[in-house]
């Protein structure tokens, strides 16, 4: 009986550090995005047309920012206010954020799709295309293969 109620005690103890940990999302302004974030966002979007700013607040890692748009497009950002991730629902994103030699890889190769996608990894980029591929390319842009 006491057995019991020491795995059912740690389970519920396990379950609130699981809930709490998953409830780190807050709303936060968009002046207290990372100066870095903010500079991103007046050069590639519109300030006015921003739905909600978000931050993840995760005690185990670094604060990530979430910047969602009224279209449904989101940014995400690093603790740094470097981006990490811009996504769209339907639009291409802004061809200034994309390097040129991904940009150019993809007007030659997919000429009548664009960019919806695109995510800063550690060894480069990986891209979503309006046609649904994945293409991965390295830190210079030289593209690497087609994701599944």
């Amino acid at each position: 009986m006491r057995t019991f109620k020491k795995i059912g005690t740690l389970l519920v103890a396990l379950f609130s550090v699981t809930f709490a940990s998953a409830q780190n999302d807050k709303f936060i302004s968009f002046n207290q995005l990372p100066a870095k974030a903010q500079s991103f966002i007046k050069e590639h979007f519109s300030e006015g047309d921003i739905a909600s700013v978000w931050v993840d607040a995760d005690y185990l890692s670094k604060k990530e920012y979430t910047v969602i748009f009224n279209d449904g497009s989101e940014v995400e950002f690093y603790s740094n206010g470097d981006w990490e991730e811009v996504k769209s629902r339907t639009n291409e994103i802004p061809a200034k954020i994309i390097p040129a030699g991904i940009a150019q890889y993809v007007q030659k190769n997919f000429p009548n799709t664009f960019v919806k996608e695109i995510k800063k990894r550690k060894n480069g980029y990986e891209i979503e295309l309006s046609n649904g591929l994945d293409l991965d390319f390295n830190r210079a842009g030289k593209f690497l293969r087609i994701d599944d």
